[in-house]
């Protein structure tokens, strides 16, 4: 009867040795499973679009191609391209730095807080000045008043 309690014991506990080899054994492999495959179109399976490329942006000028059928506007302009689709255009539009000021009502001369003269504020001069320096004035004795002089 002792030996068939401990032939019986063997057997169980292989059993569940095994059982747990295979368990883990299939946990492992389960794990290092490739990944679905995914496919790589190795064409554009979408409706062609005109497109227009930037290629740069260089000495001034801004260059790239059109696609037939595609339109590039700037601002109100419309840009034609060459034959071939290329284009080049002034960069200067993009380049300048537009600062909108707004000008106090019933204003009619601005000075700088740096300087010593005073412009109509619709001059060129006037509208040169650096927008946080600016000082205000409704006429040309009250500028003269507080020092300044009528510049040139």
């Amino acid at each position: 009867m002792f030996w068939q309690c401990l032939h019986l014991g063997f057997w169980t506990l292989f059993i569940l040795t095994l059982g747990y080899s295979l368990g883990t054994f299939g946990l492992a492999v389960e794990r290092v499973s490739a990944p679905p495959a995914i496919t790589v179109l190795t064409e554009d399976v979408h409706e062609p679009l005109p497109v227009v490329r930037v290629r740069e942006i260089n000495n001034g000028a801004i260059t790239g191609t059109v696609d037939q059928g595609a339109r590039l506007v700037l601002g109100e302009d419309l840009v034609l391209p060459k034959e071939d689709g290329s284009f080049r255009i002034d960069a200067k539009a993009f380049l300048v730095n537009v600062i909108d000021i707004k000008i106090p009502h019933g204003v009619l001369f601005v000075a700088s807080s740096r300087g010593k003269n005073y412009y109509p504020v619709d001059s060129s001069a006037g509208e040169r000045l650096a927008p946080q320096n600016r000082i205000y004035f409704r006429s040309a004795s009250e500028a003269e008043a507080m020092g300044y002089k009528r510049g040139k």
